[in-house]
This record gives structure tokens, C-alpha cells and sequence, in this order.
């Protein structure tokens, strides 16, 4: 389907957005027509409906009097986001009194590229974009509000702007994960998980060309019979630090999978609350195949704190030991590590990121 009717529809609602009113303000919306908001018809018709409620609320504010330009930019493949945004970071340092509002209608992998090239950049640079991150991807867990018309309605006047940290994902210097890292590290914006999780993620993202609806469901099934023959199960660390770095709590023994993410209160797998609550990590011990096939939907419902084999804490670093080869995913986006790859350090940054919240 054309998905120019959505360009145009969300072009009129920042053209009357009150946001930054007495400021230059560059709009970019970085779309990936491939994504499943856009792929999908029932969903785009349903996306031009919320697009047409809000234009109908738009309609009684002013039209904006500061200056204001609109740009359109498709993905055609991976990386595409990320050298948007080093031209769009270049840019912006040879126009210093202009804001930067970035829509990213897109899926995970897409917004990760952007946040991750963005996060990198100086501070001064970095603190001229707000994000706006619209759920017209599969997933959207990390999408500034789970429906569309929420999204929409912070660019009406019911947002804030306000910041988020990342998480690092740091392997061991010298192994080979550290080479494939950008920089010796990856980041994720919304949960960093090791084990049966991030195989559900590979194996959903190898296949979800040919295996379409809700793929990540169908893997989460097959993965509770099939991850131990996979990946075995080794004795794991887990050592819990506070922002001083001072150590809260440790853990060892086989896990199932261990997440973390930038705050609680997370999902992932298309809206799946591994963390239900305040606390920002999750471990899950292994057990044996029956006991998993009778928590699994209970545990993907957000019921963890009733069983024992889960526990949740709160942390700022995790630094995890292992001796195998283990899969991990970040935001979504699955990396092999390998025994050399460890001790694997997971790290709350100070807040990087402006987006648009709910006010």
C-alpha cells in the first residue's frame, strides 16, 4: 500500500504542533515502508483513521508562525537509519539555533539504528533532537506510547519533552563480540536480555519473512522445547551494582534468561511484560521442561513474581560470567556471544536521549 496518505496526514499535525513555538524547528519522519504498520493494510487503514481524529482535533490550533520544514525520508535496508543520522547530525553542527524533531515510523530495528548513531553524538549536538517514536512497527515496545493515537496526541499539546537513559552493552575486550560492537559495545533503549529470550528473537527475525502474523508467539513456543538442545546451559554469574558501582546483590547457577532494562515496567515480544513492575531486572532460573511449558504463558502475562524460580531486582550495571556460547538481544537485534566474550557488562547511561512523553 502507498504510504503517502500517512506522510501527509502527520505533515499537518506538526505543522500545527505547539511544541517548540518560538524556535527554527527542522520535522523529519524516518519511515521504513516495510514495516508492519505500513506492509500490513488492515493496520495502514486503521493508521489513517487515527491520522484523521487528530487532524480533526488540529484543526481548532493556530497554524505555527516560527519557521518550520517537513522532510520525508523511506529505509531501504539496514543501516539506512544510521547514515540518516550522521547526515542529519552533520547538518545540524553547521545550523546551531535550529531544533530537530525526528518521527521515527518505523520498526525496532530501524529506530535502533537512529537512537544508537544518535547516542553517540556530543552532548550539545545530541540535546538539539527530540524523538518521537510512533508504533508502526511488529513489535513497538519501545514506541512512545503503545497506540498510535496517543503517539499522535503529544504532538498536539498532551506531550513533554523529557529523557531517557540507554543501556551499554560492553563484551570482554579482545573477544570477537567487541570487534563486530561499534566502538566495543552495543546499546539498547528499552531491555537488553541474554538467553532463551534472545533466541526467540534470532530465530523470529530469521524467519518472519516467511512466517508471517505474530511470529514472536510461535517461537516462544517452539523455543521452550527446542533452546536446551540449542544452547546448553552452563553455570552463569550475575553481580548487581548500584550507581556507585557498589555491589547489591549476586547470583549463580543455570538461568533461563536474564533482562535488563533502562527502568521497569518494560515489555518486549510485542507488548510481553517481562519487567511488570518498578524493578529493572529480571532472572529466571532453568527448570525442567514440564515446569516451563506450565509457566510460560503465566510468565509472559507479567505473573513473575509468583513463582521461585524468577527473581527481580533493581540495578544500574550487571556484569554477567559465562563460558559457552549464548545468544543476547538488544532491542530486539540478536548477537552471538562466545566464552571469550565474557565477563559481559550491561550499564544504565545517564539520560541520552529527548523524546516526547506523555504529559
Amino acid at each position: 500500500m502507498d504510504p503517502s496518505r500517512f506522510y501527509d496526514g502527520l505533515r499537518g499535525l506538526v505543522e500545527k504542533t505547539p511544541l517548540f513555538p518560538d524556535e527554527e524547528l527542522v520535522a523529519v519522519l524516518i519511515a521504513n515502508p516495510r514495516a508492519g504498520g505500513f506492509s500490513r493494510p488492515a493496520r495502514l487503514t486503521a493508521a489513517l483513521a487515527d491520522l484523521a481524529s487528530a487532524a480533526t482535533e488540529a484543526a481548532a490550533l493556530p497554524i505555527r508562525t516560527s519557521p518550520l520544514s517537513w522532510r520525508v525520508y523511506p529505509t531501504y535496508g539496514p543501516r539506512h537509519a544510521t547514515t540518516m543520522a550522521d547526515d542529519l547530525l552533520e547538518e545540524a553542527a553547521m545550523k546551531p539555533g535550529v531544533s530537530w524533531l525526528v518521527i521515527l515510523a518505523a520498526g525496532d530495528g530501524t529506530s535502533l539504528e537512529f537512537l544508537d548513531e544518535l547516542s553517540r553524538s556530543p552532548d550539545e549536538l545530541r540535546a538539539r533532537f527530540t524523538i518521537l517514536r510512533l508504533p508502526m512497527g511488529t513489535g513497538n515496545d519501545g514506541s512512545d506510547g503503545r497506540e498510535l493515537p496517543d503517539s499522535l496526541s503529544r504532538l498536539l499539546g498532551r506531550g513533554s519533552i523529557a529523557q531517557q537513559p540507554a543501556l551499554r552493552v560492553i563484551p570482554a575486550p579482545g573477544g570477537p563480540a567487541a570487534e563486530r560492537a561499534p566502538g566495543g559495545e552495543w546499546r539498547s533503549f528499552n531491555i537488553a536480555s541474554i538467553g532463551l529470550d534472545a533466541y526467540v528473537t534470532h530465530m523470529t527475525n530469521k524467519l518472519k519473512a516467511t512466517l508471517p502474523g505474530d511470529s514472536y508467539k510461535l517461537w516462544v513456543d517452539l523455543a521452550t522445547v527446542l533452546y536446551d538442545r540449542t544452547y546448553p546451559p552452563r553455570s552463569m554469574t550475575i553481580i548487581a551494582r548500584d550507581r556507585g558501582g557498589v555491589e547489591t546483590s549476586a547470583y549463580d547457577g543455570l538461568f533461563l534468561l536474564v533482562a535488563m532494562g533502562i527502568s521497569g515496567n518494560r515489555t518486549y515480544g510485542s507488548n510481553k511484560p517481562i519487567l511488570p513492575d518498578q524493578d529493572n531486572v529480571c532472572a529466571i532460573r532453568q527448570m525442567p521442561l514440564l515446569r516451563k511449558l506450565a509457566l510460560k504463558n503465566p510468565i509472559l502475562s507479567g505473573r513473575i513474581r509468583e513463582f521461585p524460580e524468577a527473581s527481580l531486582f533493581s540495578a544500574d550495571s550487571l556484569e554477567i560470567g559465562y563460558s559457552d556460547r549464548i545468544l543476547i538481544q538488544m532491542d530486539g537485534e540478536a548477537e552471538l556471544l562466545v566464552a571469550e566474550d565474557f565477563p559481559l557488562r550491561i550499564e544504565k547511561t545517564h539520560p541520552l536521549i529527548r523524546h516526547l512523553a506523555r504529559a
